[in-house]
Parts: C-alpha cells; structure tokens; sequence
C-alpha cells in the first residue's frame, strides 16, 4: 500500500529546525529512515496547477490550468473558477483505477466534480460546500454525525484583531479533517490513499509575521503570542500521520510532499501601474476613472475614497472595467507575475495581431525587466520568462504569455491597479508569506533508499507512484519515474514501462449553479486567494 500525505506549502526551511528541535517526530522518523529532498514546483508556484500537476504528471500547458481562474474572461474583475473538468489530462487515481487498484483520495484541491474511481473521492478546495460532491454520491452522508460535518476552510477570517480566533479556527478544521482520515482510513481499505491538508498554506500566508523576527510586520508582543501557530498546526498533522499510520498495513508505504514551498512577503507590487508607466496598459479617458486612479495613487485618499463610496475589501477604486482595451498590450492577472499579451482573437477586446506577438512581447519583456524600487531605484525584477520556457504542451497558448520572477522574493507581484498605495508597497492587512518554487518530498517504507534525493520536481510524482504501484506510465507525462528513490533490488526487478495516455478533452462542467460558483469565488477571495 502507498500513502501520501499532501502538506500544502510545506517548505524545508521551517520544518529542518522543527525536526531538528523534535516538534515533528513522525515526519522526523520518515526522513531519517528514508529519502528526502527539495521537490520542485511548477510555475507558476501557484496551488490549483501545482496540484494539477501533481496529479497529471504534466506542466501547466500539458493540462490547460494555469490559476484559480479560467483565462481570457469576457469579464476579468469577475473570474469564473476552474474546477477538475477544465483539466485536460487525466489524474493518475484514474489509471491506477484502471489497473486495478483500490484509490482514496481525500481534500485534494481540483477534484470537482469527481472523476469515477475504483474506490472513494472526497475533493477540496474549489468544490461547492452544498450538494453531492464525492464519488460515490453520498459517501460521507454516514459520517456528518460523527466524526461530524466536514470542513473545508474556516468560517473566520484573518485580520490581525482576530488572529488568536482565526488561529482556533484553523486548528478547529484541521482536527476535522483528521478525524474523517481516520475513520475512513479505518473503513475503507485501499491499495492507494491521499490525505491533502490546506491549512498549512493558509496558515503561512497570514500567520508568518509572528514566526519571522525579520519580518516588517512582526511585533514582538504578538510574535510571542503567536509564534508557534504555523508550528502547531503542522504539529496537529505529524501526530495524526502516526496515527494513521498505525491503522495501515506495517508495510506501507509513506510519501509526504507539498505542491510548493513558503517564505515571506514583505512587499507587493502592483504590476498594472508598472505597465501603464510604460504606456502598455491604459485606463479609459474618462474623468471618473482618471480621479479614482489619481486616487488610487494616494493611501490616505484611497481609504478615505473607499469609504466615501462605500467600498469594502472586496471592491477596488480600480479594476479591468477601467482599463481602455483598444490601447493596451498586456495586462497582469494572478498574483505570481503572470502576464498577458491583450492578443486579437484570444482577449475579447485584443488588439495585438498574432504576426506582432514576439515584437510585442519583446517590448512588454523590456518594460518589466526596467521597473525600479522608486526610492532606491533597486531593480525589482530578476528575470521575464517566456511561455514557451515555462514548459511547453498543447495548451501554452491559453496561459501567461510572461512569467515575472522578482528580484526579491519576499517581493509579490500583484495585478492591482495601485488601489493600497504605489508601484510597491506594504500592505498591513495583505498576506505576510507567499509561495516559493521549492517544495518537499519525504518518502519512506521498504522500497525506498535511505539518504537525500536531487533535482526531483512535483511533475515526476505522478509517473513515480504509478511505477511503485506496478502501473505503467503514460507515454505523454513531462515528468520521470525517480528511480533514484527506490532500492537497487526495486530498480532491478521492476524497471519502466509506458502505456499510451488515455486522453479525453474535457467541456468545462455547467452542472454548478452561479450562486455556488459565486459563492465559492467569494471564499477564495475572503481568503486572500484571488486578491
């Protein structure tokens, strides 16, 4: 049996002084009994293509999910989510279904609507909190007495006044989610089981003020209080992992990762003013809108101004309603440096012909690379990756045309139109931690080498556990087997075999409801996931 353990955002320069100090002792006994090393993400580092990746074996343009959001929206300032039928590749519990093998999947993120499989699947985050949404229909109808309701995400949301309840709170769901493991662990016996826990990432991005000393935010007094929350909760799961452990099969195997990695966000910046400096981007010439971005530029009158107009955090002075089509080339959306080109025929106002693409993109690329901090004149970006650098697969076209890489990572490149304050700014109530490309992979049990592993990547993980589970790897996954983790007797007796993909293009699904996309939209972004 394979169990894997998905630590959203888990990064190795938290939980290496954890260990060390024996806060994690499950996770700490894993890593000295097997194979370890940094996992890299995919970029962008952002969680619903990092877990497509994860489960397709394939970058972003090879499954078409590239954010939350659908790109290209007629209407950008109201995004429709992406759910597990825009993704055009199959996730591995499917083959495994398909050889055979028994699967569980439990709160992995994209999940919605279920993929029938040889066993259960409970989705995650992007799912809707109402109707059927597992396969089979009804599976956790027998558990809403006990182990009680299951949660996805918390009912409270983080500001710094309420921090020690929304600390409770995601402790409160944490501890939910445990329980249900447990039962249905106990329940329901498989050859293949994923526990995906969330609150390790929204843990780190609001709460990493008060673990980092170095942080702008950190304040001694709160710091002391909350210091060890991001810490607890990883606590919280490394003692149900022993737990779980002891109701598997003792020859289990165990493989503990994460979809990207973590560190600080000190500052943002906001991407769009840095275009409409360069003439790329432009607002309507309307009088209204040039006050509200004149506005927008000031923090003091933009506080004032949302509250005159009764603007709450949901609403900007700004948004793409504002923005003149007809005299912009490209415009930022995501919150990990992903730009597009405003291109004809793709945009539903375009302008850039496709013949002008790689001049386009050319000047766009040189705009970026020249924005400056303003009172230093520090270049803020490292380096503007094309498309095509990014990974290559059937669905570039649809996704960034650019990937901005921050010359400081604790800079965040953000697609706001200045509407909190400058080109970069510090944001109080915006998030404190952010992704990083560099996640973790711990794996543990009988076949697995002891000692550190390299160069290993969340595409590989896929084709890794079909091969470990004895299925043979789709011939079109970007990603390897890393045979370097097994033993030499597992390599010797079981080497690699591939399959043709099963392929199937999906339609996006129409079965949810506006008001539960709506309402799902409104979750990510009281989150702080969309902005």
């Amino acid at each position: 049996m394979l169990l894997v353990i998905g630590l959203d955002g888990a990064t190795f320069d938290l939980l290496e002084p954890w260990l060390a100090a024996g806060h994690l002792p499950t996770l700490a006994r894993l890593v000295a009994q097997g194979v370890s090393g940094t996992l890299r993400s995919i970029r962008p580092p952002v969680t619903a293509p990092a877990w497509a990746s994860f489960m397709t074996g394939k970058n972003p343009a090879g499954h078409g999910i590239f954010d939350f959001f659908r790109p290209h929206s007629p209407d950008l300032d109201r995004p429709q989510l992406v759910n597990a039928a825009d993704m055009q590749a199959r996730p591995l519990w499917d083959y495994l279904s398909a050889a055979g093998r028994r699967v569980g999947v439990l709160n992995v993120p994209l999940t919605y609507p279920p993929s029938p499989v040889n066993g259960f699947l409970v989705p995650g985050l992007l799912s809707p909190d109402e109707g059927e949404t597992t396969y089979p229909p009804g599976f956790l109808r027998p558990y809403h007495a006990e182990p009680g309701p299951y949660r996805l995400t918390p009912r409270i949301i983080y500001h710094p006044r309420r921090t020690a309840a929304f600390i409770a709170d995601v402790q409160a769901v944490t501890a939910a989610q445990i329980r249900y493991a447990l039962r249905i662990a106990g329940d329901h016996p498989v050859d293949f089981l994923m526990v995906h826990f969330f609150m390790t990432d929204l843990a780190q991005h609001k709460l990493w003020r008060y673990l980092d000393e170095t942080h702008p935010f950190y304040r001694p007094a709160a710091g002391a209080r909350f210091g060890t929350a991001v810490r607890d909760v990883f606590a919280q799961i490394d003692t149900a992992l022993a737990a779980l452990l002891d109701r598997l099969p003792g020859d289990t195997a165990v493989m503990v990762m994460s979809d990207h990695g973590f560190g600080p966000q000190r500052q943002v910046v906001n991407l769009n003013l840095g275009l409409m400096a360069a003439g790329l981007l432009a607002l309507k010439p309307k009088a209204w809108v040039r006050l509200r971005a004149a506005l927008a530029r000031q923090p003091q009158a933009a506080r004032w101004a949302m509250r005159l107009l009764r603007l709450g955090g949901r609403e900007r002075l700004l948004g793409y309603a504002d923005v003149d089509w007809q005299q912009t080339t490209a415009y930022a959306q995501g919150h990990m440096g992903q730009v597009y080109l405003n291109m004809q025929g793709r945009e539903t106002q375009g302008i850039v012909p496709p013949e002008d693409y790689l001049a386009a993109r050319a000047r766009v690329m040189q705009a970026l690379r020249d924005l400056r901090e303003p009172a230093t004149g520090r270049a803020l970006v490292a380096n503007v990756i094309p498309r095509e650098v990014a990974g290559d697969g059937p669905y570039l076209a649809a996704g960034p045309d650019l990937h901005v890489i921050m010359a400081d990572p604790g800079d965040v490149a953000y697609p706001m139109f200045a509407t909190d304050g400058p080109l970069l700014a510090r944001q109080w109530l915006a998030d404190s931690g952010n992704h990083r490309p560099e996640g973790i992979l711990v794996a543990c049990g009988p076949v697995f080498r002891h000692g550190r592993i390299h160069q290993a990547r969340l595409i590989d993980l896929a084709p890794t556990i079909l091969h470990l589970s004895g299925v043979a790897v789709p011939d079109d996954m970007h990603g390897r087997v890393l045979m370097e983790m097994f033993t030499d007797e597992f390599q010797q007796a079981h080497p690699v075999y591939t399959q043709p993909a099963a392929f199937q293009t999906f339609a996006a699904s129409s079965d949810e409801t506006q008001a539960a996309q709506a309402a799902m939209v409104g979750r990510l972004r009281a989150l702080g996931y969309l902005g």
